[in-house]
Order: structure tokens, then C-alpha cells, then sequence
């Protein structure tokens, strides 16, 4: 028998928080025209961002739904994770969801909003209708690629195309691809399409429905976004010797890693630093994240291809052309080293000052795909919710001019080459040994850091993290 006081918790069920109160949508999440997953992943979570910014027009349906799903009488913690279900190392020391996680002005009826007058904008029928096409055509596009891709390969493994067509022409199209994959994974769950993301050899669409879709769009440039740790590992390496260590640690991955990692997701538990959320979906519904498991043994087969054929220089370099890219542009869309606004509560403004978007040849409908789906980014951090990239630049309009009205300045794209890739590489490929997390120094010299046996030591854990896939994404 209970204590006096104490409150009974069903297992089956799970708890929620929105603007402070705490939701059970146990019960709801297969009716989420979204898909359950993201609810699975975001259990014991403050979403309230999501609620309000995830959802083209949350006044009308999802705000009327809240009442049904609120808990009548609340845990006093109200369920929350203080470390949001997420390994430990990616948050500064100290972290608390309760405290640190920012808070933003959802109100509907507030005219000084910028969410809310972009909203008026890009709402309108016609404009919803070309979004509407616009997405058709970007999908379109992305089959058209994965066609060509596989066409390349038979040509490619035939001996009929040489390492210096070959490499280029990989690295474009698996970056080309990656950025349907990008979109994807922001769309209803499951979504078969949305393993492409992966094929660019640097991220993980298994877990970037979580560490990409619901932490760094919600929490971005604050203390809870992963994102700024993307290169954390990297950053103990010393800088001569960062760049093939980490093509090393990768290529770690794409041998046994992220194998190894898909097994360690699939029985990983509810608890303090998981979500166990493919766990719970496998016992609960029977699904098995597939997309993965194919996407990923294509690559492995693929490789083992390109030895058997030959062509296994090849594989290696469009390999390399490959990762370098992609990484690079991870962290070319956002001033990780500082964010602007901290303490801004319209979260609209806040995302528009924080991201920018990226130029590469100057034609906005390629740089979509040359980027990885990043180019039009500040209008894919108000409008998470959108489908493709093409739906991003078509928005651009409405959210410049809503920015003109609230007074903020919309500033030309950055230049990657130019701009951009210079930064990138002053503060991440170039730059002194530091922890990974708060980035401080941890060396007084260049040759300090590359003689200290702790570097060395670090080094070996680095590549066996890459190859046995934990701990490492």
C-alpha cells in the first residue's frame, strides 16, 4: 500500500509539460496526425515550443485539444527529465531542464510577435497552395537523384568512370540527397524516405527526429542544444592531426559503428540520460526502424563493391570529399561561438537573428541541394513544420517583409566559400585543443597540445568510439 502522500505511476503512461502544466497524450499520440515517435522522444520534456511553433496554425488545432489531455492532479516534478533523456556529456555541468530550458511568448493575440504576424502572411490559401506544389516538386527531385546516384554506381563499379569524375560527383549527390533527408526527417513519422539523411556518412536520422527536429530547433543556441557539441569530440584532438583522426572515426562508423549503435538504440531504456523510444515503439507497436537497418547495409555493401570491383581508392576519396563537406556545413548555418538575443521571448525573432542562410553558387533552388538543405535556414527555423526546402524559399518573402515591419534587418546570404568557410575553419578545424562542451583551452601552446601523452591517449579512444558506434552519436 501506498504511503500517505505518495503518488502511484502507471508505467504505461507518460507525462508532458505545456507552458508549466503537465499533459498525458498517452492516449493521443497514435491520433497525432504527426506520427506518435516524436512524442515517444519527447517524453518527460517541456514542449511547449513544439505545441505553439511546430504546427502551421496551432490556435485552431492544437490548443483546443490541451484541455482533455491535461493531468487533473500533477506530479510535483510534473515528470520532467532534468537532463531531458539525453547522455549526460552533451549538456554543460549543472544542467537543468527546470531552469535552463528558454521560455518564449506564444500568445495568439499579441500583434508584436513576429511568429505571429508571418503567420498572417503565409496562412493565406494561395500561398499554402504553392507550398503545396512546391514540395510535390522538391520530392520529385530527390527521386530523380537517388536514380541518378544509382545509376552512377553501375557505371562507376563497371570501371567506367574515373576517381576524379567519380569523387566530385559522389560528394554532390550524396550532399544533394542528404538534403531531402534533412527535410524528411522533419515530416509525419515513419517516414521510409527519411534514411537518405544518412547517406552522406554524418548524421543519423535513427536519432535526429530527436537530437536534431526536437532539441536543436527547440532549444536552439542555448545551453540544451546538441548542436553546439557537434564538433566536441573533435575538438580534443589536436589540430594537425584533427582531420584524418576524425575521417578515421568515421570510417569507423561506416564499418561496424553505426551498427553497433542501431543495436545498442533498439534496447536502450527509459531513464536519466535515454528515451528508449525505439524500444518502446518495437514493444508497443510491433515497428522495427527498417529504413535504417537497409540504408545502412546498402552502404556497407556498397563499400565491399568498390573494393571487390577495384574502385576502392575511389570509394575512399568521394568517402572523404564527402564527410569534409557535409561536416563543414552542420555548423555553417548558425554562429555557434555566439547567440544574439538570449533573453528574447518571441521566438520567431529570436530564431531569425540566430541562423543565417548560406550561399554557394547563387541560384536559391540549387543551393538548396549544394547545401544540404541548409541554404534558406532562418526560414526553416521559423517554419520547422515545412516539408521541403523549396517550401523554406518561397517563404522567405513573407518572413522578410514581416521582419521589416517588426524593425529587424534581413541581412544578404553568407558566402560559403568567402564567409563562411574561413570562420569554420578558424574556429573548429585550425583552432587549439579545448573541451568539448564549454570550449576552453585546455593547452598554452601549439606544441603543448601536440606532444601531451593525454592527447594520445585521447586519439585511441576517439577511433575505437568511431568503431564500436557508442557513445560517439
Amino acid at each position: 500500500m501506498a504511503a500517505e502522500g505518495e503518488q502511484l505511476v502507471d508505467p504505461d503512461r507518460m507525462s508532458w509539460v505545456v507552458d508549466g502544466e503537465e499533459y498525458d497524450f498517452t492516449d493521443f499520440m497514435l491520433k497525432h496526425p504527426g506520427g506518435p515517435d516524436y512524442f515517444v522522444w519527447s517524453r518527460g520534456r517541456d514542449i511547449t515550443i513544439p505545441v505553439y511553433a511546430y504546427h502551421k496554425n496551432p490556435e485552431k488545432t492544437v490548443v483546443p485539444l490541451l484541455a482533455k489531455y491535461k493531468v487533473e492532479k500533477p506530479r510535483e516534478d510534473k515528470g520532467l527529465k532534468k537532463k531531458l533523456g539525453i547522455p549526460h556529456f552533451l549538456l554543460p555541468d549543472g544542467f537543468n531542464a527546470e531552469d535552463d530550458i528558454p521560455q518564449y511568448d506564444f500568445d495568439f493575440k499579441n500583434d508584436k510577435l513576429l511568429l505571429n504576424t508571418v503567420r498572417k502572411l503565409i496562412l493565406d490559401k494561395d500561398s499554402q497552395k504553392e507550398i503545396r506544389r512546391l514540395d510535390t516538386l522538391f520530392d520529385r527531385i530527390i527521386f530523380g537523384l537517388l536514380l541518378t546516384y544509382a545509376a552512377l554506381v553501375v557505371v562507376w563499379l563497371m570501371g567506367y568512370v574515373p576517381w576524379w569524375i567519380a569523387v566530385p560527383l559522389f560528394a554532390v549527390l550524396r550532399t544533394a540527397m542528404a538534403g531531402g533527408g534533412h527535410y524528411f526527417i522533419h515530416r509525419k513519422k515513419p517516414l521510409f524516405q527519411d534514411c537518405v539523411f544518412d547517406i552522406n556518412y554524418v548524421g543519423m536520422a535513427y536519432t535526429a527526429q530527436d537530437g536534431h527536429v526536437l532539441i536543436h530547433h527547440m532549444y536552439t543556441q542555448s545551453d540544451a542544444d546538441v548542436k553546439r557539441g557537434f564538433f566536441g569530440g573533435m575538438m580534443g584532438i589536436p589540430r594537425l592531426f584533427r582531420m584524418p583522426i576524425h575521417t578515421l572515426h568515421k570510417l569507423g562508423h561506416v564499418t561496424t559503428g553505426m551498427f553497433i549503435r542501431g543495436i545498442q538504440l533498439e534496447f536502450e531504456p527509459d531513464n536519466d540520460q535515454n528515451q528508449g523510444a525505439p524500444k518502446y515503439i518495437r514493444e508497443k507497436w510491433g515497428r522495427i526502424q527498417w529504413s535504417f537497418w537497409i540504408l545502412h547495409s546498402w552502404l556497407r555493401i556498397e563499400l565491399c563493391l568498390a573494393i571487390y570491383c577495384g574502385v576502392g581508392w575511389s570509394w575512399l576519396g568521394q568517402f572523404t570529399a564527402t564527410l569534409w563537406c557535409n561536416t563543414l556545413m552542420v555548423v555553417s548555418s548558425h554562429d555557434f561561438t555566439e547567440t544574439f538575443a538570449k533573453d528574447e521571448k518571441d521566438w520567431a525573432r529570436y530564431q531569425l537573428l540566430n541562423a543565417h542562410d548560406m550561399r554557394i553558387t547563387g541560384n536559391r533552388w540549387i543551393d538548396c541541394f549544394l547545401s544540404a538543405g541548409l541554404s534558406p535556414h532562418r526560414a526553416h527555423h521559423v517554419f520547422p513544420y515545412q516539408k521541403s526546402g523549396f517550401a523554406n524559399i518561397y517563404s522567405e518573402k513573407a518572413l522578410s517583409a514581416a521582419a521589416k515591419h517588426h524593425g529587424l534587418p534581413w541581412l544578404p546570404s553568407r558566402n560559403f566559400f568567402t564567409e563562411i568557410f574561413p570562420m569554420v575553419g578558424r574556429m573548429y578545424l585550425w583552432a587549439p585543443v579545448s573541451d568539448p562542451i564549454i570550449r576552453k583551452p585546455l593547452y598554452n601552446s601549439f606544441l603543448a597540445e601536440h606532444i601531451a601523452p593525454a592527447r594520445f591517449k585521447y586519439i585511441v579512444g576517439y577511433i575505437a568510439a568511431g568503431f564500436s558506434g557508442i557513445g560517439s552519436l
